[in-house]
């Protein structure tokens, strides 16, 4: 048995959802679940609020760390 997952968002209008399912999906039975999506974008998780907070990276930082891994891919 063969697993061809498929993932897409729906709009529910009316209460009815359409579902496309890609050609040479020839399941005849599905398992769905069915999970609102939260519109609202000015909510974020922990861990996007953490790296938009996380401190950036100066060009002089970024070009200290490639002379380093220039030095390191020498020892290969």
């Amino acid at each position: 048995m063969s697993l061809n997952s498929v993932k897409q968002y729906a709009d529910v209008v009316n209460g009815i959802i359409h579902i496309h399912v890609p050609e040479g999906f020839n399941a005849k039975r599905v398992e769905l679940t069915i999970v609102p999506l939260d519109d609202d974008t000015s909510s974020r998780s922990t861990f996007q609020q953490f790296l938009l907070d996380s401190p950036e990276m100066s060009d002089d930082e970024y070009a200290v760390i490639e002379d380093k891994i220039r030095h390191l891919r020498q020892w290969k």
